[in-house]
C-alpha cells in the first residue's frame, strides 16, 4: 500500500513539473505589442529559453491628443521580469501606485516607454512622472492604475464610509506598518503616518473644506 501511495506521489510531482513551465511561459509572454520588441532586446530577454516576463502596452500617447492618427510620443507600460517584488509606491495626482523597485535601467512595475528616445523610464523616480506631459491625468482618469488615495473600502470611491472605516481600523490597530499598501493608501495628509487626522482630512475633503 505505502508503495503505491509513493508511485503516485512521484507520479503526481513528475506531472506538475511538465505543467508549470508550459503554463508560466504561456502566461508570462502575453504577445506582441508595438514596443515588445524594444523591451525584450534592451533588457536581454531570451524568449527562445522562456525567460519569465510580462509586458503590457496600458496607453499611448499621441503628440496630438486630440488626433488618434498623430505621432505617438510615449507609452504607460506595465512590466514584471524576473521575480521581481513591486517594492515602491509614489502618488501621481490623487493615485497611490506600486511602481516597482527603482531601477536603472527600468526593468518592472509602471513606467513609461519614450519613443523618440527609446528608452524605458520607471515612474518609481518623481522626473518621471513630471517629464511627460498629461502623464497625471492619464494615471487618474483614464488608466487608474493604483489605488485611489484615502479610498479604504476600495471601491473607486472617496465617501464618508471610507473616513469611518479608517478610524475603526486605527481603533483595531491596523496600520502598524508604516511600508504597507493599506497604509499608504490611508495616510490622506502624506505625512508617512496613519491617525485621526487622515480621517478628518478625508471629511474636510468631501465637505469641500481646504486642509
Amino acid at each position: 500500500m505505502k508503495r503505491i501511495v509513493s508511485i503516485l506521489l512521484v507520479a503526481i510531482v513528475l506531472l506538475a513539473m511538465s505543467l508549470i513551465p508550459a503554463y508560466a511561459i504561456e502566461n508570462m509572454n502575453p504577445g506582441e505589442y508595438i514596443y515588445e520588441e524594444r523591451f525584450v532586446e534592451q533588457h536581454v530577454i531570451n524568449t527562445s529559453y522562456g525567460d519569465p516576463y510580462m509586458y503590457d502596452e496600458l496607453y499611448y500617447h499621441h503628440v496630438d491628443e486630440n488626433d488618434p492618427n498623430s505621432e505617438i510620443d510615449w507609452v504607460l507600460v506595465y512590466t514584471w521580469y524576473l521575480f521581481e517584488d513591486m517594492t515602491f509606491c509614489t502618488r501621481i495626482g490623487n493615485r497611490i501606485v506600486y511602481v516597482g523597485a527603482r531601477h536603472v535601467p527600468f526593468i518592472t512595475g509602471y513606467g513609461v516607454y519614450d519613443v523618440k528616445q527609446d528608452c524605458f523610464f520607471d515612474l518609481a523616480f518623481d522626473n518621471t512622472v513630471k517629464k511627460y506631459e498629461d502623464l497625471e491625468d492619464v494615471v487618474n482618469n483614464k488608466v487608474r492604475i493604483g489605488n485611489l488615495l484615502g479610498d479604504i473600502d476600495l471601491d473607486e470611491r472617496l465617501t464618508i464610509l471610507d473616513a469611518t472605516t479608517l478610524q475603526i481600523g486605527l481603533v483595531e490597530g491596523k496600520y502598524r506598518d508604516p511600508y504597507s499598501e493599506e497604509n499608504n493608501i490611508a495616510d490622506f495628509d502624506r505625512d508617512r503616518k496613519v491617525t485621526v487626522m487622515d480621517a478628518t482630512a478625508i471629511q474636510m475633503k468631501l465637505a469641500g473644506i481646504e486642509a
